[in-house]
């Protein structure tokens, strides 16, 4: 007869029943995170956030079905603290871009709103014009309002202001563009690379000459670092190329008039635009030469950048540096969030462009 201490007979399914309860232990000591239920579902945390809160109409089943299971399994719950600060939060954040109606903002503002919502956090915005007395007529106004944390496509000299908001306790994401001596956290995309390499391409390709339009935002450090990408590449190619800038309101005609004084069609040019309103602009310029389908399949050469997709529907299809705005916007969200949540990080972010060369580009 065995004593007390001997082995009992086990059901079919205990021992696994006390493994998941093992687990399910272990991991709650743990106090499991947002970011490693998404870890561990092979989503984002965006998609986590968007599951707890309710918003899974746009979800796949088998998406939220992998969530579910690792909430079962872990016996996940919010952090109490958590909770605690939210509730004692404004839940609003404060959103700076240059321009609303820039196809760049647009799509960043959807993204950072999609992923701040996921998490019931409110976003005020406001356009700054790429103004920096407007950014502090702004950050005030929204301060007053109760914004917690900043994001910011900011001008040049915006890092004056910033460490006033670091006394503050309200942290800053730069989005796109950020102040000359910035400390913090940037979300942007790799344009000085990414237009070095397209200049460089296309001279391997046989262009002779080269023409760069911009807007005269001067105050970016996005329009600076793909003005010097331009730059570089032909200085290491030694090669000459032309700067354009055209101001605010520029229209087809003006930017016509500058092709026809300075685009010379017996050489093979290419047109590189800066400015993703801009480059719509030049394109209708170029249209009012009588052979501009012949000119761009040739001796024209036109690449820019392009946020909303309407290169690809033109007559040719125009080559493209196509910038991921959507998801630069919700990254800039999540890095704001964590960092309000207590998570301290610093340096940039950087998403890749996607370059499309089609018949505007041979």
């Amino acid at each position: 007869m065995q004593g007390g201490c001997g082995e009992k007979k086990r059901g079919p399914w205990t021992g696994s029943l006390l493994q998941r309860r093992r687990r399910r232990a272990e991991v709650t000591m743990k106090k499991l995170t947002i970011n490693e239920i998404a870890e561990r579902a092979g989503v984002s945390k965006t998609t986590v956030s968007f599951y707890l809160n309710g918003k899974t109409n746009k979800m796949s089943d088998e998406t939220k079905r992998r969530i579910q299971h690792i909430i079962d399994e872990t016996g996940y719950e919010p952090n109490a603290a958590a909770r605690a600060m939210k509730a004692k939060s404004s839940g609003m954040i404060g959103v700076i871009l240059g321009d609303l109606a820039d196809p760049y903002s647009c799509q960043a503002l959807k993204g950072l709103e999609d992923a701040a919502g996921s998490q019931n956090i409110q976003v005020m915005v406001a356009g700054s014009g790429m103004n920096f007395n407007s950014e502090k007529e702004i950050v005030e106004r929204m301060l007053k309002m109760g914004a917690e944390g900043f994001i910011i496509q900011s001008t040049y000299r915006f890092g004056m202001m910033a460490g006033s908001l670091e006394k503050k306790r309200r942290p800053i994401v730069y989005l796109d563009a950020k102040p000359y001596d910035y400390r913090g956290r940037c979300v942007k995309s790799n344009h000085y690379e990414c237009v070095y390499q397209v200049i460089t391409e296309c001279i391997g390709k046989g262009y002779e000459d080269f023409m760069m339009f911009s807007d005269d935002f001067s105050t970016s450090s996005t329009g600076f670092e793909s003005m010097q990408g331009y730059k570089d590449a032909l200085q290491d190619a030694v090669r000459d190329g032309g700067t354009f800038y055209m101001a605010e309101g520029r229209r087809s005609g003006d930017v016509y008039e500058v092709l026809s004084q300075n685009l010379n069609l017996e050489r093979r040019t290419l047109i590189y635009v800066a400015d993703p309103p801009l480059y719509q602009v030049v394109y209708q310029a170029l249209r009012r030469y009588p052979d501009y389908m012949e000119l761009l399949k040739g001796r024209v050469g036109l690449i820019g950048f392009d946020c909303d997709g309407w290169t690809r529907m033109t007559t040719p299809p125009l080559a493209a540096i196509i910038t991921p705005a959507y998801q630069e916007g919700v990254k800039a969200a999540e890095e704001l969030m964590d960092i309000l949540d207590g998570k301290k990080a610093e340096g940039d972010v950087v998403f890749k462009n996607i370059v499309k060369y089609r018949e505007s580009v041979n």
